[in-house]
């Protein structure tokens, strides 16, 4: 193309691009590419993928929500195809273009076409384009995708030279479109580890922000609030753009505590285009193109945290207003329209919000009046009765399966547990819903966490005696693999008694199973055998296979001990032969045992053998507790067969892994001697240099390479993870992190240590960003957890 009405520049005509360039002037004429006035940062995937398409397909759209970038990786992926296209490249701005009939008059006009001569736009610009080979760019076709669609069907069916990039928020769905997704920016993970300055969203804001305020980089001291404004604002560059430009008038610390409201904070650009000038605005747009039905499916679907499956959107969100049988068609008009991300996955698709757009929801939902409170608890009797229906059938063949489903709405969980426990009336259920996430609490090791629910829910007085008992229980198995035997013990004990009276025989059979174990672990025999005996006279009423197989592996443990191996493996054995196919939990506690049997009569290999079959069945559930049992088997065996470096390895391994999250040895002395006995073999042979050295490498595996290591296979994805500590936290945040567990307010924190109520607010958003979090209970639980293994490690 040629000519001064296709290569000249409108110096008056300024517009703006998409997504997140809050600074961005574009000085363009129509039709040409716009000049970029701020710096291009990440995004190489998506426009590698747009010229990869290129190869073969005609038409590619850009697809995502609004304010994620859309516009400007469609400008620099158009720009790097320029010269692939003998008649250039045109792009045309469609947000100003109401009526979907002025589509072909503004395509025209782009490539100078003349008006008022009478004829059909439609025509004229096929006619143009018929002989051309050009790329044409198609910039936000959301508000008319249905004449988007007709248009470029016309043009590639009539230009053979023809390409297409088109961006919008909701695909158009005509047969030769291909799409790219483009997600929200990357932002630093839960843990806050790796190289942050890689993560997009930081670069994003680093770039930004230097040139807000000259001088602005990453440093130790501002580390974790960049961290946790971009995990706040979803990686959405217009919403980092627009923070960072806050930093011109405010320090960063207030900028962040002042996204509490972040549509309030992050107002207006007057560079931007209208539907970018703020972050409202931009949602607004999407809000606007939704139906009735969507707008207020998306005011429903903002009770849920973290994510949704498709039945759970059916029973909390449909009614008389919103019919079940045509809420799917709502729910993929909200996934068309980018309010709502589609996960596909091994157990079925989920759908989830961007933080942003679902507190934007819950806004609206606020100001329709329409039953706030209706719709919390019908979420949260949905999540109840998801618990009840998965801890009724939790030790069977399908535990992996219920134990990931579970854990996949954790989110949920804790949404649905917090109003229980702080809504007045509301306590019963949570009593209940603690008491019944057993494959949550214990299955997955979320074991300070689920504890710090349990004691939250039974401290209100409420609940019913069975499920007191079920909450009482857990807590004191998670208590006693955190190392504290004795708090454990009169809650198994109290357990019991509940259960024994409501008639809730498998509690009360577990509790006494499992205060035998303690009492196992502590020499306690003749306590052990009484428990161990009054669990099986409730097996031998009600036939629960689930207190057999425990308490026959606790049997198994006292034979083995006793240095009987035929009668501990005659009770292993049994309890291995009753589990069901499928179940891990007990399976690899058993396996476990079964291993340190043989390990004590120097049976090294048959050992090794058994705990590797525990490793496989603890990774595959999730159990962390049970991995670290069997890494520390597995390490005694190394020792034992006389691979020092193995055994070392193993040993670090197995307490970095487990981090904090657990005691392996329980205070058992009978383990503890047998942990300083290979010890103090491997300190002789390494001296105490190579020792801490192998030591530490171990700790350095992760999760993933001391398992590989251990089975002797190469790392591969697991369920579980290593968990935070406080170790991650400064001194001042530890001590602010101390006074949440006391239950003070942040402006109480802030009178206690004598700040501003803003730096407590800051250290307490810094401290659930350093830890992963997402409430201050989750903060208080890993607090008390941590207390009482150090006050366990003094005693």
């Amino acid at each position: 193309m040629s000519g001064s009405d296709r290569d000249g520049r409108c110096a008056g005509c300024v517009m703006r691009g998409e997504a997140g360039m809050a600074d961005t002037v574009w000085h363009w004429q129509r039709g040409d590419l716009p000049e970029e006035m701020t710096s291009f940062v990440g995004r190489e995937r998506e426009i590698d993928a747009v010229r990869t398409l290129f190869g073969t397909a005609r038409m590619v759209t850009l697809l995502g929500p609004g304010g994620v970038g859309k516009t400007r990786i469609a400008v620099r992926a158009a720009a790097s195809l320029a010269g692939h296209f003998r008649g250039g490249v045109r792009m045309v701005e469609l947000a100003g273009v109401k009526d979907g009939e002025l589509v072909p008059y503004t395509v025209g006009a782009a490539f100078g076409l003349p008006e008022g001569t009478g004829r059909n736009p439609l025509d004229m610009v096929v006619e143009y384009l018929r002989g051309e080979e050009t790329l044409l760019v198609l910039d936000t076709c959301e508000h008319l995708v249905d004449a988007c669609a007709m248009f470029a069907e016309i043009l590639l069916r009539n230009c053979p030279g023809l390409r297409l990039l088109l961006t919008s928020r909701q695909a158009l769905d005509v047969p030769a479109e291909h799409v790219v997704t483009v997600a929200p920016l990357e932002f630093p993970g839960e843990d806050g580890r790796g190289n942050v300055e890689r993560c997009g969203a930081v670069r994003l804001f680093l770039d930004r922000a230097a040139a807000a305020r000259p001088g602005f980089r990453l440093t130790d001291d501002n580390r974790d609030q960049v961290i946790a404004l971009c995990r706040r604002l979803d990686g959405i560059p217009l919403a980092i753009e627009l923070a960072a430009v806050r930093l011109r008038a405010l320090p960063l610390d207030q900028v962040l505590r002042r996204l509490e409201d972040r549509f309030r904070a992050l107002g207006a650009s007057r560079t931007g285009h209208p539907r970018h000038q703020t972050l409202r605005t931009a949602i607004d747009w999407s809000h606007d193109l939704c139906t009735a039905e969507e707008r207020t499916l998306w005011a429903r679907l903002s009770v849920f945290a973290g994510g949704f499956d498709l039945a759970a959107a059916e029973r909390v969100c449909a009614d008389a207003e919103l019919d079940p049988y045509d809420l799917v068609d709502h729910l993929i008009g909200l996934v068309d329209k980018s309010v709502v991300v589609r996960e596909e996955g091994g157990d079925g698709d989920r759908y989830r919000m961007l933080d942003t757009l679902r507190e934007y929801g819950a806004e609206r939902l606020a100001e329709s009046g329409s039953g706030v409170r209706r719709l919390v608890v019908r979420h949260r009797d949905h999540y109840l009765r998801l618990a009840r229906e998965a801890d009724a059938v939790w030790f069977g063949p399908d535990q992996v399966a219920l134990t990931r489903r579970l854990d996949r709405e954790i989110d949920n969980f804790r949404a649905a547990l917090e109003f229980c426990l702080e809504e007045p009336g509301e306590a019963t259920t949570g009593v209940a819903l603690a008491g019944a996430l057993r494959g949550l609490w214990i299955g997955r090791t979320r074991l300070s966490e689920g504890n710090r629910w349990c004691e939250r829910a039974l401290a209100t007085g409420a609940g019913s005696e069975a499920d007191r008992a079920r909450a009482l229980w857990q807590s004191a198995y998670c208590t006693s693999i955190m190392g504290r035997l004795d708090l454990a013990e009169p809650l198994m004990r109290e357990a019991a008694r509940l259960a024994h009276r409501a008639g809730d025989s498998r509690t009360e059979g577990m509790a006494l199973s499992c205060a035998a174990s303690g009492f196992h672990h502590r020499q306690r025999c003749e306590e052990a055998a009484a428990a161990n005996a009054a669990a099986l006279a409730v097996v031998d009423v009600t036939g629960d296979v689930l207190v057999e197989c425990w308490t026959r592996r606790n049997l198994g443990s006292v034979h083995g001990r006793a240095g009987d191996v035929p009668g501990a493996m005659k009770e292993l054995d049994s309890a291995l032969a009753k589990a069901p196919d499928g179940e891990c939990w007990v399976t690899s506690y058993g396996l476990s045992t079964s291993a340190q049997t043989h390990l004590d009569t120097g049976d090294w290999y048959t050992a090794r053998t058994y705990a590797r079959r525990a490793l496989r069945a603890s990774m595959t559930l999730g159990d962390l507790y049970g991995a670290g049992n069997a890494l520390q088997i597995l390490s005694w065996c190394a020792l034992t067969e006389g691979d020092r470096t193995l055994g070392v390895l193993l040993y670090g391994g197995a307490y970095g892994a487990v981090g904090e999250t657990c005691s392996i040895l329980m205070g058992d002395a009978y383990l503890e001697a047998i942990r300083e006995r290979m010890e103090r073999r491997a300190r002789a042979e390494l001296g105490d240099e190579g020792f801490a050295g192998l030591y530490a490498e171990g700790e350095r595996l992760g999760l993933n390479g001391v398992v590989a290591l251990a089975l002797d296979e190469p790392p591969r994805a697991t369920t579980a993870s290593a968990p935070p500590t406080l170790a991650a936290l400064t001194r001042r945040e530890r001590e602010v992190a101390a006074l949440v567990h006391q239950g003070l307010s942040n402006r109480e924190i802030a009178e206690r240590l004598v700040i501003s109520k803003r730096t407590a607010d800051a250290h307490v958003e810094h401290i659930l960003a350093k830890l992963g979090f997402g409430s201050r209970g989750e903060i208080a639980a890993l607090v008390g957890a941590e207390n009482s293994r150090e006050r366990a490690r003094r005693s």
